[in-house]
């Protein structure tokens, strides 16, 4: 009986990824990655991506989506996910939370997930229609955390050089006094002693503290990132290593250059490579090497609430995060055995927490956070484009009198429950100078979600339509 289960299974298994490899020799396949850091709105964006995917035939609102305003959508369902051991994506659990009374945001991503959606249509290709009247394209979205996300450069790096990067990023002054607990910790290691398993475990739970006080402080590149959010490693050796100071690096590089090794520098070398080997790289391999599509969510608003420190890391962070992943121009045999990513788009996320006027300084000032980043990637001559949007819209707009004359306010109900209404202030155009957070004048708000009024219509949203023009029009053809 056992042989038989386990031989109905590898027949499944098989045809499965026979299915997948049909779909995408015949390019009825898109595996999309929706990135972002921590708190960028991933979980809401695709919650709302379904809400109106599932709802786009009768109550959604997505004039631009051309597959739809052309009328040739028949149908869009949920299928069964492709990957039976990842976790299934909590979507009814998103609508519970958004259509609650009062309404809040879904549960921030801790874990990956995965969804799958069949988009059937009529073919409007020539080609296609020779064949068949309908096609179906097969959407398949995976969800990460994002604290996740910025430990894929760390497989670029040995031990001494993630260290040298620490202390360098150190010099920030409020990160520095962050990590002074820390630091004199550290500073009482005998590197020439025995590891001693019980003091290096107390140093890491102070390295994590650190890390913790930095994401609080609105830091961005906070690494290693399962440090954070370790998921099912909870307590697992290899989430115990910290960076030594350069002070110790040199005397261990001497004393090894004597004949003299550290039994110390060995294990902490040894766990930051089986960080990468065991954590970074199954994780790097399973999730981020097929996919056809990206679309990379920036909160601009919250890094610039949070002032110059946020902002400066969020750019680095998604100037680095970007080399992690595959980018070029595809073909029949690229897309069955190295897919690489052949369109990309930068969303600035929230959109809605801003007057429509200052949506443009918005993705102007994107543009500018991501410009070397996108040089690179357009001259692999992939297709990318930047734009502002709000996957659940949460304000309304309205009008009120300053100074004399006519200015659009936003009207919304804070986090805490209280209704506002505010003009929050202007967008900078480019990334700011340091003389600019001396006299900025904003305070973006934190809307929670607006009642929908009912479960069948699809969420209100802001430029969601344009989004899924940019990454599936061309697939649904």
């Amino acid at each position: 009986m056992l042989s038989k289960i386990t031989q109905n299974s590898s027949v499944q298994r098989f045809q499965d990824q026979a299915k997948v490899l049909g779909n995408r020799l015949m390019d009825h396949h898109v595996s999309l990655a929706v990135t972002g850091l921590s708190k960028s709105g991933k979980t809401a964006f695709i919650t709302s991506l379904v809400n109106q995917l599932l709802n786009a035939r009768e109550s959604s609102d997505l004039p631009f989506f051309s597959v739809v305003s052309e009328n040739r959508l028949i149908g869009v369902k949920r299928d069964v996910q492709p990957d039976v051991t990842v976790a299934r994506f909590a979507y009814e659990q998103g609508l519970e939370s958004l259509n609650s009374e009062p309404p809040k945001w879904p549960e921030s991503t801790n874990g990956v997930s995965q969804v799958r959606l069949l988009i059937k249509y009529r073919n409007q290709s020539r080609l296609r229609r020779l064949v068949s009247e309908y096609s179906t394209l097969t959407l398949d979205i995976t969800d990460y955390p994002g604290e996740w996300l910025l430990d894929l450069p760390l497989l670029e790096l040995d031990y001494v050089q993630w260290c040298q990067n620490f202390w360098d990023d150190l010099h920030d002054p409020t990160k520095s006094s962050l990590a002074e607990d820390f630091k004199s910790e550290l500073n009482n290691l005998d590197l020439t002693g025995t590891a001693d398993e019980m003091q290096i475990q107390h140093i890491s739970n102070l390295f994590t503290q650190f890390l913790h006080e930095c994401k609080a402080q609105g830091y961005q590149l906070i690494q290693p990132g399962r440090f954070v959010l370790p998921g099912e490693l909870v307590g697992a050796p290899v989430l115990q290593f910290f960076p030594l100071n350069p002070a110790q690096l040199k005397l261990a590089s001497d004393n090894q250059a004597n004949g003299e090794n550290s039994e110390l520098l060995d294990l902490l070398s040894s766990r930051f490579e089986q960080y990468q080997k065991k954590v970074i790289r199954p994780f790097y391999k399973k999730h981020f090497k097929r996919f056809d599509r990206q679309i990379i969510l920036v909160d601009c608003l919250s890094a610039l609430n949070m002032g110059a420190h946020s902002f400066n890391d969020l750019r680095k962070a998604i100037n680095w995060l970007l080399g992690s992943f595959h980018y070029g121009t595809s073909n029949i045999l690229q897309r069955i055995f190295s897919p690489n990513i052949d369109k990309l788009m930068f969303a600035a996320s929230k959109s809605d927490h801003i007057t429509p006027e200052q949506q443009p300084n918005l993705v102007m000032l994107l543009e500018s956070m991501i410009h070397e980043a996108r040089q690179h990637i357009q001259y692999e001559g992939v297709a990318t484009e930047s734009t502002a949007f709000s996957a659940i819209r949460t304000s309304q707009v309205g009008s009120s009198i300053l100074n004399g004359e006519a200015v659009q306010v936003l009207k919304g109900t804070t986090i805490e429950g209280k209704a506002i209404t505010l003009f929050p202030g202007e967008v900078p155009k480019e990334c700011p100078a340091q003389s600019f957070w001396q006299h900025q004048g904003f305070a973006f708000p934190n809307f929670r979600p607006m009642p929908k009024g009912d479960n069948k219509s699809a969420f209100p949203h802001i430029r969601l339509d344009h989004v899924l023009e940019f990454v599936l029009g061309d697939k649904l053809e």
